[in-house]
């Protein structure tokens, strides 16, 4: 996972990232923010490539049985695919086939965090087969961090996301794509990386840099990034 100090604007999710693959065993995890209709975004991966994220809510997400969707009327903190599926059902779907296995995923953690009753957030933890399931230790640990994290995500986090995108976006007059593809910029993705990540043709990824250099006065990617993070830390 690349490493940026004072990255914009999810921090909170990179640290919260870290801390559970300091405190339990995982092959890889997400941490990704949930819109009102139940798509992904702003989502923060450790140690794989963000493009699965957009395989994952363009075709396999409603085949999930995890997906948030289906706790949405719940009160569930932390879930685990084993509790929700026995293993020789999961086994033979086609989530299992065509998009666990060729990840090298097995078993599957979610942690939910919600606002006024909705899902705004889910921490999806990850482990290879070799590695075994979760177990009654791990998942009481979990679920005492859970309050902690979003009332934090509650709290601090969001709105402090949403008023760092509100700043940037008021200043230089960008769209919301247009801070979208300065996020993942300046999280460390690449052209090619933020087109698979936001679902767009590689020259659509191009032209909204050509148009964000041109309203933030910039000749670069570098100067940029280097611009953006002044300004959020004036």
């Amino acid at each position: 996972m690349t490493q940026h100090k004072n990255v914009f604007p999810n921090e909170f999710q990179r640290k919260a990232l870290e801390l559970m693959n300091d405190l339990i065993p995982l092959s890889e995890s997400v941490f990704f923010l949930m819109e009102p209709d139940m798509h992904h975004r702003g989502a923060v991966v450790y140690s794989r490539s963000t493009g699965i994220e957009k395989q994952y809510d363009t075709t396999y997400g409603k085949m999930d049985p995890l997906s948030p969707e289906r706790f949405s009327h719940t009160d569930d903190r932390v879930v685990t695919l084993d509790s929700q599926m026995s293993p020789h059902i999961l086994k033979q779907t086609i989530y299992y086939q065509e998009f666990m296995v060729p990840n090298n995923h097995r078993y599957v953690a979610d942690m939910f965090f919600r606002h006024e009753g909705r899902i705004i957030a889910v921490l999806s933890m990850l482990r290879e087969e070799a590695m075994g399931n979760y177990n009654g230790e791990e998942l009481v640990l979990l679920r005492k961090l859970q309050p902690f994290l979003e009332y934090s995500l509650n709290a601090v986090y969001l709105p402090q996301r949403q008023q760092e995108r509100s700043s940037i976006t008021d200043k230089y007059g960008l769209t919301e794509r247009e801070l979208d593809v300065i996020e993942l910029l300046l999280s460390g993705a690449s052209n090619k990386e933020i087109a698979v990540d936001l679902g767009l043709g590689l020259a659509t990824v191009k032209t909204h840099l050509h148009h964000i250099f041109q309203k933030v006065s910039v000749q670069s990617r570098s100067e940029l990034v280097a611009k953006v993070l002044l300004d959020l830390q004036a």
